[in-house]
């Protein structure tokens, strides 16, 4: 649903450093604010700027504790995500209508890199190319997920799922906190930017289970944009593969706790109630999505119980300025920042790590109360 009347500028990058001098997520998005229109600019950053930076700065409420005399000489950061395997623990995220950043091929740039690297894309509804150019980009034996949405016309939604799955989308992600009005630089950019896009206020566990079940068995569901222990428990006891910690980038609301703090409170509940095991072995998923802007962010992300993690507004602000080839140095960066880290605490693969590797330097924020059962059995 792309807004057909939508006009998007050529892009007129001013002179860039050599894609070899960017060494951290924030070189490429320096230069990416430095070089995309207002338009482009206030899809990508916009959002509640207080939930966008808490974020970000939670994750330096942990520092290290790191274990020494450990042969660190060979790091292994393989595993796999959604069921794929892949040579490191993060994804590139559904993020909406990829020619704002990748003016030519927009998806097709994202499949190729995400392949290159040996990840994942979960592609989103709200792209700029059709789900059949998407898929056609794919390498051979190449798995791609797919991230739904159910909007006002709920027969379109169904339409692109369907669509999706026809196309051998690996797993799917559906999108469960997105159903509130949207307001502020973010909502006026969205309203450009998509046409008929309006997200259906009427998603519950009942409207979940519909759209599950149009789903086969064979294919993982996850939900994505669970931010709470109860809903995580909820999605757990009703055999959903797996959650995405994410309260969508700071898009969705103000005064939210960080996707950090939501893992890290989702992860311990889940392994008090046995849904969670330690390491990278448990039946039930966890990924956090949100807030991510280092190999060290992803090393802390992997010791509180996430089995990887997604990235947006990274990969594209790196897109926006060098491309395919951006969005592949960006992965190297992150994984090369990941071993290093994992390195300096002795830990040679990902099943070794967990909050042990941790201290927390603030308290973690403590809901006033939890929900009772008969509050819970209402929603």
């Amino acid at each position: 649903f792309f807004n057909p009347a939508l006009k998007i500028p050529p892009a007129t990058l001013k002179e860039l450093p050599p894609l070899e001098a960017m060494t951290t997520a924030k070189d490429f998005e320096t230069a990416g604010r430095a070089n995309l229109d207002a338009l482009a600019l206030g899809y990508i950053s916009g959002g509640w700027q207080d939930t966008i930076d808490r974020n970000i700065s939670e994750f330096d409420n942990f520092l290290l504790r790191p274990r020494v005399l450990k042969d660190v000489s060979k790091v292994d950061t393989t595993t796999k995500l959604f069921g794929l395997p892949t040579g490191l623990p993060v994804y590139l995220s559904g993020v909406a209508k990829g020619k704002l950043v990748s003016r030519k091929e927009g998806e097709a740039s994202f499949v190729r890199a995400a392949e290159k690297a040996g990840s994942t894309y979960l592609v989103p509804v709200n792209s700029s190319l059709s789900l059949k150019d998407i898929w056609g980009h794919c390498a051979p034996n190449q798995k791609l997920g797919f991230q739904c949405y159910l909007l006002h016309d709920e027969k379109a939604s169904m339409d692109w799922l369907d669509e999706a799955l026809s196309y051998g989308a690996a797993y799917v992600a559906i999108t469960v906190d997105a159903n509130a009005p949207r307001s502020g630089t973010f909502g006026a950019s969205t309203a450009t930017v998509l046409s008929g896009a309006a997200i259906s206020s009427k998603l519950n566990w009942e409207r979940l289970a519909e759209i599950r079940a149009r789903i086969p068995a064979t294919t993982p569901v996850y939900l994505k944009g669970i931010q709470i222990a109860e809903d995580a428990l909820q999605a757990a006891r009703l055999g959903y593969k797996g959650i995405i910690c994410s309260n969508h980038g700071g898009r969705s609301a103000p005064d939210q706790i960080s996707s950090l703090a939501s893992l890290e409170e989702i992860s311990n509940a889940l392994r008090s109630a046995g849904y969670l095991n330690l390491g990278q072995d448990s039946s039930f998923e966890l990924y956090l999505d949100g807030g991510l802007r280092s190999g060290r962010d992803v090393f802390k992300a992997l010791c509180l119980g996430a089995r990887g993690v997604g990235i947006g507004r990274p990969y594209y602000w790196a897109s926006a300025c060098y491309g395919q080839a951006g969005i592949e140095a960006l992965l190297k960066i992150f994984q090369h920042e990941l071993r290093v880290t994992m390195e300096q605490v002795g830990a040679t693969s990902l099943e070794e790590l967990g909050p042990w590797f941790l201290a927390r330097i603030t308290p973690a924020p403590q809901p006033l109360a939890w929900m009772p059962a008969q509050v819970t059995a209402k929603l």
